[in-house]
């Protein structure tokens, strides 16, 4: 602990936070007790209905999905929403109940592709450190149960929740699944050991962030802001980047995780931001390309073009 933080104090959670805090850990603890199919049914049944009756953030997602496909119409665009919030019912169930299943299950509930991929990329590397891409798409927090159920070695680049209550309770489901966790804030110092430690590195690359934390690139045919500090630890560290995207099979049970080859990145030549700035614009395709794959398995709600470049305006 620095002088700083030695005279610092923690701000007491509020009345707000406790309650959100109090109700998430009950409907996490019905969600652990009654059976899987019920947990998944009723995870599936919530989030439809939510994205029906055009809750918060809805406008938010048409927004963004008038964004990526504007060809289609409304009635389309709604189809999808609705999909995408069964999916993320689902995946909230499944999160919930993390550390309830055994590797054995985990390895036989999600499929893997592409292994090999992942297998050579660590190969490829002193200490076996690497990079995983991801994004918020399918059960994403799935996905990290079924790598370290595969003796993976995971660490989770997470950013924290102003609920420190609720923070906490994240926390410890992620754990459950055996990763390691890293707060984004901290991340850059943390994900250099990690990646000397040899660890997986596990960095959803799908949000936006603040002007001064990113660089814009391409996404759906938009500039968005995007974090600059992942292509800059790969291009530091020399660790291959792996994509990998979990999807949902048609029983809603199973699931599929799909490791792709690593991406060939620049180097940093004479002109770094730009070498940052093309190498975050590779990094983003792949998640852009499995998102046309699987429009219902994203998670629209997100401000993705929330951060604009000078002059733009903003689509919310």
């Amino acid at each position: 602990m620095s002088p700083a933080d030695a005279g610092a104090t923690t701000p007491s959670p509020g009345f707000s936070d406790r309650v959100a805090a109090l109700l998430t850990g009950a409907l996490v603890g019905f969600l652990r007790l009654v059976p899987e199919r019920v947990a998944l049914g009723l995870g599936a049944a919530i989030g439809r209905s939510y994205a029906r009756l055009r809750g918060p953030r809805i406008a938010d997602a048409m927004a963004n999905l008038r964004i990526a496909f504007p060809d289609w119409s409304d009635a389309e665009r709604r189809r999808v929403l609705i999909d995408s919030f069964g999916n993320l019912g689902r995946s909230i169930a499944e999160f919930a109940r993390l550390g309830l299943q055994s590797p054995a299950t985990l390895r036989e509930r999600v499929r893997v592709e592409g292994f090999e991929h992942l297998d050579a990329a660590r190969k490829s590397t002193p200490t076996g450190g690497v990079v995983i891409l991801t994004g918020h798409f399918g059960s994403w927090e799935l996905l990290a149960a079924a790598m370290t159920a595969r003796e993976v070695p995971v660490a989770i680049v997470h950013r924290s929740r102003d609920n420190a209550l609720l923070d906490a309770l994240v926390g410890r489901l992620r754990r459950a699944s055996g990763a390691e966790l890293f707060a984004r804030g901290s991340a850059a110092r943390q994900a250099l050991a990690g990646l000397k430690a040899g660890r997986v590195l596990a960095m959803p690359y799908d949000q936006n962030c603040r002007r001064n934390e990113g660089v814009f690139v391409p996404f759906f045919g938009r500039l968005a802001c995007t974090r600059d500090g992942p292509p800059r630890i790969a291009m530091r560290t020399g660790a291959p980047v792996v994509p990998v995207f979990i999807h949902r099979e048609a029983d809603g049970l199973h699931h599929v995780a799909r490791f792709e080859p690593p991406i060939e990145l620049v180097q940093e030549g004479g002109d770094r931001t730009a070498a940052v700035t093309e190498n975050a614009s590779r990094m983003t395709r792949p998640i852009e390309a499995a998102i046309r794959r699987a429009p219902d398995h994203w998670i629209w709600t997100h401000k993705r073009w929330r951060t604009q470049p000078e002059g733009e305006t903003s689509p919310y």
